[in-house]
């Protein structure tokens, strides 16, 4: 036993996580001069103890006196370990321990220069706030934190250094590599828009000490992809001809008026191009449209990835389409009763005003509240749960962050990419009414055009009047054609839509509190779930339920 506890004595650095912590404690009591000595690597317990997040080891050796600034042999503490692997919980156990982040290590780094490296952008954000550290402290290389996140390609944290307008964009290392320089090396085209733009645009055309520009650089970097290459380049020849950039606002722009435009083009060429077989020239177009719409991806191609508006814009020309074609192409009032007339022109109005205020209206984003730095103090301490580094925030429950819309809402239930714009706890019940009133405008306009199309064609049974008046206006009358199909599909989209909605509102819940919290233990009857959707209805929210119990994970 004797040498075993020897042995143990010898060893303690290496074997201190091996050890129960009962034993752990009695070894340190018999020699409280071991809990600082160092194993085979130069490391001690504590360091050892970081490096794997054993906190409660850590809180021990600390407790028995653990020195927290204690360099290894490659001159990192404690906290320079707890940074680089983003443990933020460690790192404030280590500094109310008397842990120091601004101890250099041996290439001059500090604690936060080691967050930059993990990409933690709490982590930054509580060192920055609360421990008020410098975001532009320099390594031996001259490097900031910036550099460093650039290089490393963390986008987010590159945009919160950016945002917090206390760093230089402009600042160079000892090669005088900007962080453009840096970004462009990490090879992510998004990082390097970060840095750029709004306002350090000449950053494209600035040379380091070898005299290469950032594109120039990324040539000769190995981790270079040929996306970041392309933009880099691009950015460069744009800003040399005319000393600016192009805004995304353009592209956005383009893309938000594509399928109404394609749409159209297919119409006009139908009617002037092949008038009496339209359907020979409307056809190919529209299915052109549908590959177009079918290839997109949520976020535009651009760096700047903003929520892709092609599909606001496809619902928004075809709204458009529909009410011009239902009022002035088939002139339906003139043949309805005057009672229908006025329900379709009361609802679309209604249903217009509900859609502008849906796309530009507030869907119930987290606010935040009292200073930054008592939150994050909060966070550090674990008493604040739920925090939001991109938003900096503490978000309260049932709030999630919408990596499209880059907010946290309250009570959201989804992002609607037809409405660019995310379903929260101000605008779900615009949301519903929105949905009811777009059935009934497209119920309206497939009976109109029906009905009033169909005494132009062929008479005879069903089948035949059917496929006379297919025909007829395949051939006559296309746009009307695709309205009816763009609306018999969206119809079912919309039924669907609606029963989702009245499915989950009626259990209280949302969308995205049903794929968290999964389903309820116990189903709701129908009558509870009518009921719980037309409280809805009346009140505006959603009921949720607060029994933690309700739901079981699936």
């Amino acid at each position: 036993m004797a040498a075993m506890t020897a042995s143990v004595l010898n060893n303690f650095a290496d074997l201190a996580l091996s050890l129960p912590a009962p034993s752990l404690e009695a070894t340190i009591k018999q020699n409280p001069t071991v809990v600082d000595s160092t194993g085979y690597d130069g490391r001690t317990a504590l360091q050892k103890a970081v490096m794997v997040g054993n906190l409660p080891v850590i809180r021990l050796l600390l407790q028995y006196g653990a020195d927290p600034n204690l360099r290894a042999q490659s001159g990192e503490t404690a906290v320079h370990i707890a940074c680089c692997r983003g443990l933020l919980n460690v790192v404030v156990t280590l500094l109310k321990h008397g842990g120091d982040p601004m101890v250099a290590d041996g290439t001059g780094r500090v604690g936060i220069h080691c967050a930059a490296i993990a990409g933690s952008m709490m982590l930054v954000q509580y060192l920055a706030e609360v421990c008020e550290v410098n975001l532009e402290a320099e390594d031996n290389c001259g490097c900031t934190p910036l550099h460093i996140a650039a290089a490393c390609g963390h986008l987010g944290l590159v945009k919160y250094l950016v945002q917090s307008k206390k760093v230089n964009r402009n600042k160079v290392d000892i090669e005088g590599n900007t962080s453009l320089h840096s970004a462009a090396t990490g090879g992510v085209s998004g990082v390097c828009w970060a840095v750029i733009y709004p306002g350090s645009e000449q950053l494209l055309t600035t040379t380091n000490t070898a005299g290469l520009t950032p594109a120039q650089a990324a040539r000769a970097s190995t981790s270079i992809s040929p996306d970041c290459l392309k933009w880099l380049e691009r950015w460069t020849r744009q800003y040399e001809r005319s000393s600016a950039v192009e805004s995304p606002r353009w592209p956005w722009l383009i893309q938000l008026l594509t399928p109404a435009t394609i749409f159209y083009i297919g119409i006009l060429l139908s009617v002037f191009a092949m008038p009496h077989h339209q359907w020979m020239v409307g056809m190919p177009v529209f299915i052109v449209g549908l590959t177009v719409m079918a290839r997109q991806q949520h976020r535009m191609k651009h760096p700047v990835m903003w929520p892709n508006p092609i599909y606001l814009g496809a619902y928004g020309g075809g709204l458009l389409s529909t009410l011009v074609c239902y009022f002035v192409g088939i002139e339906a009032h003139r043949h309805e009763p005057i009672i229908v007339s006025l329900i379709m022109w009361s609802t679309a109005l209604c249903h217009i005003i509900i859609f502008y205020k849906l796309v530009t209206g507030d869907p119930g984003v987290v606010r935040a509240e009292g200073p930054l730095q008592e939150v994050l103090r909060g966070v550090g301490e674990g008493v604040v749960r739920g925090y939001c580094s991109e938003c900096q925030l503490a978000s309260p429950p049932f709030s999630h962050h919408c990596r499209l819309c880059v907010e946290c809402h309250h009570q959201m239930d989804h992002h609607c990419l037809f409405l660019n714009t995310c379903i929260a706890a101000n605008n779900h019940w615009h949301f519903v009414i929105f949905i009811m009133s777009n059935m009934v405008l497209m119920v309206g306009f497939l009976e109109a055009a029906y009905r009033i199309t169909i005494p132009k064609a062929a008479q005879g049974d069903w089948v035949d009047m059917l496929l006379a008046h297919l025909w007829y206006l395949m051939d006559e009358n296309m746009w009307t054609l695709l309205m009816i199909i763009c609306n018999g599909a969206s119809l079912i989209w919309a039924i669907n839509l609606l029963n989702n909605q009245f499915q989950v509102i009626g259990s209280q819940q949302t969308t995205l509190c049903r794929l968290k919290l999964g389903n309820p233990l116990t189903k709701p009857t129908h009558r509870e779930k009518v009921k719980n959707f037309w409280s809805f209805l009346v009140r505006g929210r959603v009921p949720l339920s607060s029994q933690t119990h309700y739901f079981s994970q699936v």
